[in-house]
């Protein structure tokens, strides 16, 4: 970790603007680790907000009705048009403290062994970061009441009542006309709000490729492109790969785009990179891995344009750190590392999930 060349001698300021100083790799670092932000931080709709009650994202559900082939003075369609709105997505917050004991700065006095002390700590805040930033937008968490099938916001704690950002299950739903406002639409009524769904009948690899393919090409109909993204979990990334003849022909060797996706191995399917990740869940039985929340008994993949999605951040608060301050009740230094953003759509039609994938090997 680097160490500011300037260090005062008061204690507090030489943690806090030790950390100031790893703040940027640190936002880099816990951004990067999610396969999604990642990727839309490089490739899709990533923006930074300067704050605002919530996140407007602008929207077109119908094209216009006045385009028209004309010839010199020809009347042109000056009709107004309707088919212009907007999503509203509300802030979500994520916070990780990094704390100190008294007991812990005796333990390691000095100022080389309380800097390492303060880099195992931040290694340890960073990591949480990054496991719920994962457990928020990839996992999601479902109702209490499985039966529904509605992945949530996901909540840190489970008694705090905050909302998080809305995971993928959310966003992309086995029950595109669930009545539930996504960005304060609600796909029941408006048709147009809702995301391309199928679950799968295979047995065979002739007939999960054709499922496959089918989503894909759902997803893209019509303007703005078609996936450039794919998530799923494991097994069903495993299966295809497994089926393939000449597989090397599929693995993408883009070095950007592989650094992008954490440097794991990522598959060419059409014009997608599809990836896995370990939290994926099992969208048709209502189960996450999370916390050992229920047992996946089905895979599923999601089919993602990034040009449909938007992931916007507060410019202030992005993984930023307060300084450290001593709490009235605990004889302790704390700092706390926080992020304000949101994950939302724009064209939910581009988006598409195919769920029930047999878990068992699918035969040639």
């Amino acid at each position: 970790m680097p160490v500011p060349s300037s260090l005062t001698d008061d204690f507090d300021a030489l943690l806090s603007t030790t950390l100031r100083a790893y703040q940027p790799r640190m936002r880099d670092n816990i951004t990067r680790s999610n396969k999604f932000t990642a990727y839309m931080e490089e490739y899709g709709k990533f923006r930074k907000q300067d704050g605002g009650e919530r996140i407007q994202i602008p929207l077109m559900y119908a094209q216009s009705s006045t385009a028209d082939i004309y010839s010199g003075y020809g009347t042109l369609d000056t009709t107004p048009q309707d088919g212009i709105t907007s999503a509203f997505f509300d802030w979500a917050q994520l916070a990780v403290s990094i704390s100190i004991a008294r007991k812990e700065e005796r333990q390691n006095s000095g100022r080389s062994r309380i800097l390492s002390l303060l880099e195992a700590k931040t290694e340890q805040a960073e990591a949480t970061a990054k496991e719920l930033l994962n457990n928020c937008i990839t996992a999601g968490r479902i109702t209490a009441s499985a039966a529904d099938g509605q992945f949530l916001r996901r909540i840190g704690r489970v008694d705090s009542g905050a909302l998080g950002p809305y995971p993928l299950a959310a966003l992309i739903d086995t029950l595109p006309s669930r009545s539930v406002a996504i960005g304060n639409i609600n796909g029941s009524t408006y048709s147009w709000w809702r995301n391309q769904f199928a679950s799968s009948a295979a047995t065979t690899w002739a007939g999960y490729k054709n499922e496959l393919v089918n989503m894909y090409n759902l997803c893209t109909k019509g303007t703005n492109g078609a996936p450039d993204l794919m998530i799923s979990d494991a097994v069903a990334w495993e299966q295809y790969w497994g089926a393939l003849a000449n597989f090397e022909r599929f693995i993408i060797t883009d070095a950007r785009k592989l650094q992008v996706l954490g440097g794991t191995t990522a598959l060419a399917f059409m014009k997608a990179a599809w990836v896995w990740d370990e939290v994926i869940p099992d969208v048709e039985t209502n189960a996450e891995i999370v916390d050992a929340v229920g047992t996946v008994s089905a895979s599923t993949v999601f089919f993602i344009n990034s040009q449909a999605c938007d992931f916007v951040v507060d410019s202030q608060t992005d993984w930023i750190n307060t300084p450290f301050m001593r709490p009235e009740n605990q004889d302790a230094r704390v700092s706390q590392l926080l992020w304000m953003g949101a994950t939302g759509i724009n064209n939910r039609r581009k988006l598409g999930v195919l769920d029930g994938i047999t878990r068992t090997a699918i035969t040639a």
